[in-house]
C-alpha cells in the first residue's frame, strides 16, 4: 500500500478557500477542485485495485451521483462508474485526510524544467515553496535567460541554475530539456513557467497518479490547468485541441472551478492534442530521443511540441496553476509571434497548408489589423509573414535583441483612466463599451469595408475591448479606446487612410520566395 496524495485542508489564500473545502450541514465535504479524487480515470487508466482513507475525523465517501460507503476501504472494482469520488467528515473543521492505494506501484522522479526573464522574486518565491514542500527525490532546473539570478541564490542541491542567452520561453525550456535528458534517475519533466503560483497538493497529486498507471498507460502526459490569478476559482483553460484546419479550441474555459458540476465537466474525456507550457508534466523518453521545443522564441512552442511528439495528454482536477490572464500582455510583439509561428507550425502539421494558403492567412490578419487602426500591428504582420518566407533555418539567425526592440518600439502604451482623460479626453462610458449592432447592420459594414469607402461621419471616439472587439464598431469613429476593462486601462488609436494604403501596398508586394 502507497500514499495516492493528501487532501489539501489550508487554502492558498483567502480567496480560494472553496476549491480546497466546504461547510455542508455538518459536514466539511472535500468535493473541491484540490481534494476530489478522479475515479473514472484511476479505473482505465491505473492498476488500483483499493483505495483506503486515512483520517482522525469520521469518513464517509461520495460521488457525483450521490452517497457511496462509510468504509474506509473501498474497491475500484466495485465503485459504480462515476467521474469524481470525494470524502466528507463529520463536523465544522477541516482535518487531514491521507488516501492510500494499493496496486502495481512505481518511483516517479520528475524534474521541474522552469525558464525565465527577470522575475527572479517570483521565480525564488515559487523554487523556495517547491524545496520547502516537495519530494527529497524530485529536481529543478532554472534556466535564466536574463543572466541575472545569481548563482548562489538557492542553496538547496536540487536546484540547477543555467544563464542563458535569451531565446525566449522555446529556447529556454529547449535548454532546459537537454539538462534533464542527460540526467540519470528522471522519469518525467515538468515544465512551468516562472511567474504561476502553485500549491504543492497538484504535484503530490500528479506524482500519485502517475505512480500508479498500467503499463500500456506509462506514456500519459498531464496537462496542468490554468486558473485565473484574478479570478481564482475560474478556470482558463485545461487542454486543448489544435485541429488540422488550424482551428484551436481550448477546454475548460471560464469553468468556474468551485462548482461541482465544472468538477464533473472538467474530468469528462476530450479529445486533447496539446498542452500549454504554464505546467505541463510528460514523461523523459521524448527528451531523451531527441526531441525539443523549435526555435519559437513565444507563441505555438507547446502547440507544435505536442503535436510533433504526438503526446498523450490527460487532465485531472487539482493538477493546475494560478496565472495572470493574458488580456494586458497582448501587444504589438504578440501580433509578430502569433502570425509568424503560427505559419510555421501550419506548414509543418497541416494537411490544408499550401504557399497560397500561408499568402491569404497573412493577408487576413493584416486586413484585420487595418480595418481596426492598429497600424502598428499591421506593420508586425508584414514583418512575421517576411520572415516567414525566409524559412525555418532563419528562425535561428534572428538577432532577438534588435527584432524585439523594432517591435517594441511599435508597442501600444496602456495608459490609465487619468491618463487617457489628461491626453486624450477620453474616458471610459459603458454605453460605448456595450454598443452592439444588428446583423443586418453588420453586412452593410463589410459591403462598404467598415466605412473606408464613404465619406466618414466622425461622431467623436468609440470604445471596445481590448481583445474582443468587432471590425463593424470602427466604421464611423475617427479614434478608437481600446480598452482592458480588468485593469481599468487602454491604449487609443487613430484612422489613417493614407496608411492603411500604403501598409496594404507593402505587403501587396511580398512575394513568396522558395519556402
Amino acid at each position: 500500500m502507497e500514499k495516492l496524495f493528501d487532501l489539501a485542508v489550508t487554502p492558498k489564500t483567502d480567496d480560494t478557500k472553496e476549491l480546497y473545502f466546504k461547510k455542508e450541514d455538518g459536514f466539511i465535504s472535500y468535493g473541491t477542485y484540490y481534494n476530489s479524487i478522479p475515479l473514472g480515470k484511476l479505473k482505465k487508466y491505473t492498476g488500483i485495485k483499493n483505495l483506503v482513507f486515512s483520517s482522525k475525523g469520521d469518513i464517509s465517501l461520495y460521488t457525483e451521483k450521490g452517497f457511496l460507503t462509510d468504509d474506509n476501504e473501498i474497491s475500484l472494482d466495485d465503485t459504480p462508474d462515476a467521474h469524481i469520488l470525494y470524502v466528507k467528515l463529520k463536523g465544522d473543521t477541516p482535518l487531514p485526510v491521507s488516501v492510500y492505494a494499493k496496486g502495481e506501484y512505481r518511483k516517479i522522479k520528475p524534474c521541474f524544467d522552469i525558464c525565465t526573464f527577470k522575475r527572479e522574486k517570483q521565480v525564488t518565491e515559487n523554487i523556495n515553496y517547491l524545496t520547502e514542500n516537495m519530494d527529497k527525490d524530485t529536481g529543478i532546473v532554472v534556466v535564466d535567460n536574463a543572466k541575472t539570478l545569481p548563482a548562489d541564490s538557492f542553496t538547496d542541491s536540487r536546484v540547477h541554475i543555467i544563464p542563458n542567452e535569451n531565446t525566449g520561453g522555446s529556447g529556454g525550456f529547449g535548454k532546459g530539456m537537454r539538462y534533464v535528458a542527460k540526467q540519470e534517475g528522471f522519469t518525467h519533466i515538468i515544465l512551468m513557467d516562472d511567474d504561476v503560483s502553485i500549491d504543492i497538493v497538484a504535484v503530490n497529486k500528479l506524482v500519485g497518479f502517475l505512480s500508479f498507471l498500467k503499463p500500456e498507460y506509462e506514456d500519459i502526459s498531464v496537462a496542468g490547468s490554468m486558473l485565473n490569478m484574478n479570478r481564482p476559482t475560474i478556470q482558463f483553460e485545461a487542454g486543448g485541441y489544435f485541429s488540422p484546419e488550424g482551428n484551436q479550441t481550448g477546454y475548460g474555459h471560464e469553468l468556474d472551478l468551485s462548482k461541482a458540476d465544472s468538477l464533473v465537466e472538467n474530468e469528462i474525456k476530450k479529445n486533447i492534442n496539446y498542452a500549454a507550457w504554464w505546467f505541463l508534466c510528460m514523461p523523459v523518453k521524448y527528451i531523451r530521443a531527441g526531441e525539443f521545443s523549435m526555435p519559437y522564441f513565444i507563441k505555438y512552442d507547446d502547440v507544435e511540441y505536442s503535436l510533433r511528439c504526438k503526446l498523450r495528454l490527460i487532465t485531472l482536477n487539482g493538477v493546475g496553476v494560478w496565472h495572470e490572464s493574458f488580456e494586458g500582455k497582448y501587444n504589438t510583439n504578440q501580433v509578430y509571434f502569433d502570425v509568424r509561428n503560427y505559419l510555421f507550425l501550419m506548414k509543418k502539421h497541416s494537411p490544408v497548408y499550401s504557399e497560397k494558403w500561408a499568402y491569404n492567412t497573412a493577408h487576413r490578419f493584416i486586413i484585420e489589423k487595418l480595418f481596426r487602426q492598429q497600424y502598428n500591428m499591421a506593420k508586425a504582420v508584414i514583418m512575421a509573414y517576411e520572415d516567414f518566407l525566409k524559412g525555418e533555418e532563419y528562425l535561428t539567425k534572428i538577432d532577438y535583441k534588435e527584432k524585439l526592440a523594432v517591435l517594441k518600439s511599435l508597442s501600444y502604451t496602456m495608459l490609465s483612466d487619468a491618463e487617457l482623460k489628461n491626453q486624450y479626453n477620453m474616458e471610459f462610458q459603458e454605453a460605448l463599451y456595450k454598443k452592439t449592432t444588428s446583423k443586418t447592420f453588420k453586412r452593410y459594414m463589410q459591403f462598404i469595408l467598415y466605412g473606408h469607402l464613404l465619406p466618414p461621419v466622425f461622431l467623436g471616439y468609440g470604445i471596445t475591448d481590448v481583445l474582443g472587439d468587432r471590425k463593424e464598431q470602427y466604421t464611423f469613429v475617427k479614434q478608437m479606446l481600446h480598452y482592458n476593462v480588468n485593469d481599468r486601462m487602454g491604449y487609443v488609436t487613430k484612422r489613417n487612410i493614407s496608411l492603411f494604403i500604403k501598409l496594404y501596398k507593402e505587403f501587396k508586394g511580398l512575394k513568396p520566395g522558395n519556402i
